[in-house]
């Protein structure tokens, strides 16, 4: 398994979509950093790092990881590898635990890209209160919510195993992003499971009548049915020459 993780490392280097997901993961702080600059409005480190938080958890992961999903799992179709990578001695239940994996390593580099780009763009913009503590706190909320993240974008991986097509990956992660901006603040917000994440991160969701263990519950069932929906699709279906 670790053998495909350091495959997919290599093809990434021969890929723009690793580039684009980097940029993807400053794209928040660098909106956030215009906005500090260029309309002259007045936060704090803190301040900053909360709403880049929000932004990237609830809008721009979600996109990232639709397309980021699609290209991990479904590339393999597209570009018609599929049958010569289960030519290797491993067998099929092994190869998608480590597309899971990569998909999970992926998430954890880009975090860190967005914690990194915060601060740096942050004492550009002359932002005051910066503190270590303050830097981990907010990047340990990040991978927490991107980390639940992932576990909800299990069904996705069936999707991109069905649709190989990065197309529909695209406009579906724009979709849910627009949704999810909708649906923030509702009442029935901690019940999505690609919204919950944020608010269980940042500590919002006690703002809600609800109980958290029930958003726990919620974002697990969605990982295990995916996993499970995509396990028993890409085991039992034949690749085809």
């Amino acid at each position: 398994m670790l053998t495909i993780i350091q495959m997919e490392f290599l093809k990434l280097k021969r890929s723009n979509i690793f580039s684009l997901s980097i940029i993807g993961a400053i794209i928040p702080a660098f909106l956030m950093f215009i906005a500090v600059t260029a309309f002259g409005e007045e936060e704090t480190f803190e301040a900053f790092f909360t709403n880049i938080n929000m932004y990237m958890s609830a809008l721009f992961a979600v996109l990232l990881f639709a397309i980021i999903i699609s290209y991990l799992f479904g590339r393999e179709y597209n570009e018609h590898t599929l049958k010569t990578m289960l030519t290797i001695p491993i067998s099929k239940g092994k190869f998608l635990i480590s597309k899971y994996a990569m998909f999970l390593i992926w998430i954890v580099i880009l975090t860190l890209v967005t914690s990194l780009s915060t601060v740096i763009l942050g004492f550009i913009a002359g932002l005051d209160g910066f503190t270590l503590k303050l830097f981990i706190t907010s990047f340990g909320q990040l991978l927490f919510a991107n980390f639940l993240l992932f576990m909800a974008f299990s069904p996705f991986v069936f999707i991109s195993l069905f649709i190989t097509n990065m197309v529909p990956a695209m406009i579906g992660g724009a979709s849910l992003g627009l949704i999810n901006i909708m649906i923030y603040g509702q009442n029935w917000a901690p019940f999505i499971p690609w919204v919950s994440p944020y608010l269980i991160a940042s500590g919002e969701i006690v703002e809600y009548s609800v109980s958290i263990i029930a958003s726990y519950i919620i974002i697990l069932a969605t990982f295990l049915i995916g996993l499970a929906v995509s396990y028993i699709y890409f085991t039992k279906t034949d690749v085809s020459i």
